[in-house]
């Protein structure tokens, strides 16, 4: 399959019908503290809708109560996913006046590189199973070896992407929809289809 390029995510969210109202809505609530939940998990609807059908063209209706709870819970995730990393931050901030603050320090830097990579997978793997435990399923996170080529492709041009979008929420928000369809892409072909959760 013929993989979705920057340009082709970017003109597809223009090209559905009401991507500026979506996109305004989104980057107002970015902007603001506790409802910025409410952006999180509309792009976490994006991407589940992406995973499920990958020839899905449209951006998803809005869910209030829905996308509230999936930015919610990948709030969480995403802590639990920085508490190793932060652990050994920890240990370093300890151990400024001995050798082992270089080690901690190093391997601090190198759990919070491994989690950054790891964390998008995590979270794409709870969505095609609708539980939680699945985005630290350590069997199903090492199955991002079998496509590690494919996959940080794709990490490095949405990160590059939301990089350059920095600087208002309504850009960072517009470019972020498409960065969850160019994941979703690539994470689609490597989960098991029809075990999305339509919630």
């Amino acid at each position: 399959m013929q993989k979705t390029s920057v340009t082709e995510a970017l003109t597809g969210v223009l090209g559905e019908k009401h991507w500026m109202r979506k996109t305004l809505l989104g980057g107002l609530l970015l902007g603001i503290p506790v409802l910025f939940f409410f952006s999180k998990g509309y792009f976490l609807q994006i991407l589940r809708t992406t995973i499920r059908d990958k020839q899905y063209s449209g951006l998803p209706e809005w869910r209030v109560g829905g996308s509230f709870l999936l930015g919610v819970k990948a709030f969480f995730i995403s802590i639990i996913y920085c508490i190793l990393p932060g652990l050994f931050f920890w240990l370093a901030s300890l151990n400024q006046e001995n050798a082992a603050w270089g080690t901690f320090l190093t391997i601090g830097v190198v759990l919070t590189v491994v989690a950054a990579v790891l964390l998008p997978w995590g979270i794409a793997n709870w969505l095609s199973t609708d539980s939680v435990k699945s985005a630290f399923d350590v069997r199903r996170l090492l199955r991002i070896f079998g496509f590690l080529g494919e996959y940080l492709d794709v990490f490095l041009r949405c990160f590059l992407l939301l990089l350059f979008s920095v600087g208002t929420v309504f850009a960072a928000f517009f470019v972020a929809m498409a960065c969850m369809r160019l994941f979703g892409e690539v994470a689609g072909r490597y989960l098991t289809p029809g075990t999305v959760a339509h919630s």
